[in-house]
């Protein structure tokens, strides 16, 4: 009879990873968030927070949409992985090279290539990769749903109640894509750890 250990080292390093993963997304996903929150439009760098933004939004967007059925996986996860990694990308890069725009923008270039095939790759299988992108998307979900969030606020205080509304109308709709997103990983998580040995 062969001896098996109480517990699953691999399953163990998985989960490990994956919240490393998590834990590292959601610091660079804040501080970016939190840095373009300060920003004005006549900022020189006005122009990077708008394409973070569309990052965000395109990636916690593709999360939500991946989940629901009769849509093509492979391409929302494509868009998903893409956008996201681009983000992460962004942000390593740039803190490597000490904040340098090209270097950054560099990161993002890469994270859109290796996001974009990892995504493509595992979309509609229950593969490694497929949980990890999906809790990486999930968060870019909640970075844009505390985005547009702030923004809620402030068009609250300023009395510009049309914009609130739709502002908080498209809040809700980035925390349900979050949720969904969460939801995806967790069952994807749950469904490599049942197939370790």
């Amino acid at each position: 009879m062969k001896y098996r250990p109480s517990w699953n080292w691999q399953a163990t390093a998985y989960t490990a990873g994956l919240i490393a993963i998590a834990l590292f997304t959601f610091h660079a996903i804040s501080s970016l968030v939190f840095s373009a929150l300060g920003l004005a439009p006549s900022s020189p760098q006005w122009g990077l927070t708008l394409t973070l933004g569309g990052f965000l939004a395109i990636a916690g967007a593709a999360v939500g949409i991946q989940s629901l059925q009769g849509l093509p996986r492979r391409l929302t996860g494509m868009v998903s992985g893409a956008a996201s990694l681009a983000i992460l990308g962004f942000y390593s890069f740039g803190q490597l090279s000490e904040q340098d725009t090209v270097w950054a923008i560099a990161g993002a270039v890469v994270g859109l290539f290796v996001g974009g095939s990892c995504g493509f790759w595992t979309a509609g299988k229950q593969r490694v990769g497929g949980s990890a992108i999906a809790l990486i998307s999930s968060l870019c979900a909640y970075g844009a749903a505390f985005g547009v969030g702030s923004w809620t606020l402030a068009a609250i205080n300023t009395q510009r109640w049309m914009l609130a509304a739709g502002l908080g109308v498209l809040t809700a709709l980035y925390l349900w894509c979050t949720q969904r997103g969460l939801l995806q990983a967790y069952h994807q998580w749950q469904h490599e750890l049942s197939n370790r040995p």
